[in-house]
């Protein structure tokens, strides 16, 4: 053990801590159903459609108690924005969280501190490092923890390194704990926490239980017999570990940067499809200990992806990069407990967002607390009603260097509805002022795969498609403005140390605080200020 580092506490002792203080402060059991909300990382919605049972056997039976919603997008394409979404209601353009070193509003409630105050035990379990709990994601847990093999050993070397001011270590030390991660398995570790700390509840104990999956993000290294399943045949010599730095599949200096063949990318796809199936089997493991527990059939479950995966469609792979659909639309699962009605067809093709989980588990949860939202229940389609059509945004922002040293930021915002997308993107100067590089209109009735954009700013459908995406905006401009916000500076993580040290070292932090890369762009600076698309400016092809 650290010599610093206190004694943890057993599970148990943190469970008899927090019925005790639930006990104080209310008349036993809330009356609520248990919550269990299950988020896989990286994983599109076509790869698991929880209709497939020879794909993901266990999700496909616990879905054919719940409705599956076809059409679920998320807000962002990367971790950290997508899991502020889903706590807190708000899309990123709203949340703020759309980089390293901001956290989630200290002042903006969480779905774990909602359902706490309403009496609710909170179990989270986690196992990639966007989850940690230094981006608010612990709030309102009793007990919230890393299931890396190394995570705790990992963090606490970067803790220590900010802690002691060795900006140089911190930054090696955060750096290496992301290069472990991508390389760890976890769903194991992740099933025995869950299953461990449900042993040890208290029958009058209400759940919510928050479980995060790793495994499908990429190395794609799924164990045996997963590895094999879906591409049995395979012989060739690729697999997929160091997937992101493997230069047999993508080369930036290389043209075409794609290296890797159609019959090598057919393999990987399996093996991300086997990295699926072996967090099924996981889960499964969860399902059944809820069910010996009895818990399982009155309990809210919700499954969800963060967000997808490309593979080449657009030219690339990975994520965090576009908001094409490949990224954007995730796999969305509600499962209602046993006494709500259930009417629904078993599939719903109403498009909704990750904002829409929030309010859905504090509607069956009973939770009557004011809550700021962009989402809306879904409860009213698990009861065969139908929703009403609306739009979903979604949002990127990058930060990088140029070539002179300078922090630049690029953003890149969507608005998607069943028939027609819009993807713009922008780049920030020095000033601040948004200039428009491109915009892409997609007639998904015509053109699902997006492959055929308009790109005309004179085209009526495009200026159509802009003034509703600035509509949705100023939405998201009031939602923004009624909300409380603390200062940037009380919204700041370790990252933004570890990676002002490592700029600094490289010689690109200046006097000047517009250059300085510990400079961190205000987390509220979105959206932009209403914007109107420029007359007869011809834009290169998307």
């Amino acid at each position: 053990m650290h010599p610093t580092e206190p004694t943890r506490p057993s599970t148990r002792a943190i469970l008899l801590a927090a019925a005790a203080c639930a006990a104080c402060g209310g008349d036993g059991r809330p009356p609520g159903p248990d919550v269990v909300l299950i988020s896989l990382d990286s994983v599109r919605a076509d790869a698991l459609t929880f209709l497939d049972a020879e794909a993901t056997p266990r999700l496909f039976e616990l879905a054919r108690r719940g409705t599956v919603f076809t059409q679920a997008c998320s807000g962002s394409s990367w971790t950290l924005p997508a899991h502020a979404q889903l706590f807190t209601g708000l899309p990123p353009v709203v949340h703020g969280v759309q980089e390293d070193s901001v956290r989630i509003d200290p002042l903006t409630p969480t779905l774990p501190e909602l359902l706490e105050r309403a009496g609710y035990l909170g179990l989270g379990f986690f196992s990639g490092w966007y989850l940690a709990g230094e981006f608010g994601f612990s709030r309102g847990f009793a007990l919230y923890r890393n299931v890396m093999t190394r995570g705790a050993d990992e963090d606490r070397a970067q803790r220590d390194a900010v802690a002691a001011g060795d900006l140089e270590r911190a930054t090696a030390a955060h750096l290496r704990k992301f290069v472990a991660n991508h390389k760890d398995v976890t769903s194991a570790n992740l099933a025995d926490a869950c299953v461990a700390a449900l042993d040890e509840l208290d029958p009058e104990d209400r759940l919510f239980l928050f479980a995060h999956f790793f495994d499908p993000h990429f190395d794609f290294v799924p164990p045996p017999p997963f590895d094999s399943r879906f591409d049995p045949d395979y012989d060739g010599g690729l697999d997929g570990r160091d997937y992101w730095s493997n230069r047999a599949i993508f080369d930036a200096g290389a043209e075409p940067p794609r290296r890797v063949s159609d019959r090598d990318l057919h393999h990987l796809v399996a093996l991300y499809e086997g990295e699926i199936a072996w967090v099924d089997a996981a889960i499964g493991r969860i399902l059944d200990r809820l069910e010996e527990l009895g818990r399982l059939e009155g309990a809210l479950i919700v499954v969800t992806a963060d967000h997808g995966e490309e593979f080449f469609e657009h030219g690339n792979r990975g994520h965090r990069r576009t908001l094409f659909d490949e990224v954007l639309r995730v796999p969305l699962l509600i499962v209602p407990p046993s006494a709500a009605p259930r009417t629904a067809a078993r599939t719903s093709d109403a498009l909704v967002s990750l904002s829409d989980v929030l309010p859905t588990i504090i509607d069956y949860a009973g939770i009557d607390e004011p809550v700021v939202s962009a989402g809306r229940s879904l409860r009213p389609a698990l009861e065969g009603r139908v929703l009403a059509a609306r739009p979903v945004i979604a949002t990127l922002s990058q930060v990088r260097l140029t070539d002179g040293g300078k922090l630049h930021r690029r953003v890149t915002d969507c608005i998607r509805t069943r028939d027609w997308k819009l993807i713009r993107r922008f780049e920030l100067a020095g000033n601040g002022a948004p200039v428009l590089s491109s915009a892409a209109y997609f007639d998904l009735a015509r053109d699902p795969r997006e492959l055929d954009p308009v790109v005309d700013l004179d085209d009526p459908a495009l200026r159509k498609a802009w003034r509703a995406l600035e509509r949705e905006l100023d939405v998201a401009r009031a939602l923004s403005n009624a909300l409380p916000h603390s200062p940037p500076a009380d919204r700041g993580t370790r990252a933004r140390e570890a990676f002002a040290g490592d700029l600094g070292a490289l010689g690109y932090a200046g006097d000047d605080e517009q250059d300085s890369p510990s400079r961190t762009i205000d987390p509220a600076a979105l959206p932009l200020p209403p914007l109107e698309p420029l007359p007869r400016l011809r834009l290169p092809r998307y």
